[in-house]
């Protein structure tokens, strides 16, 4: 009975709001890196090589995401 009692509270808390719920079973983050792999960028720590431009970030804003200008 107590253990019954224990899941209900449990169940409780964690479905009260949907943040709670997000951080507890997974993070809906995506990294900065995977987002420039996707626009099909590339990470570079220097500057962006000839004829690509800086587009946002990569390594948690530690390098450039570097894209082609077309």
């Amino acid at each position: 009975m107590k253990t019954l009692f224990l899941l209900f509270a449990l169940l409780l808390v964690s479905s009260s709001s949907p943040v709670s719920q997000a951080t507890l079973f997974f993070s809906l983050t995506v990294s900065d890196t995977v987002m420039c792999q996707k626009i099909g960028g590339k990470c570079s720590f220097l500057i962006c090589p000839f004829f690509k431009r800086p587009n946002g970030t990569c390594y948690s804003g530690l390098a450039k995401c570097c894209r082609p200008f077309w």
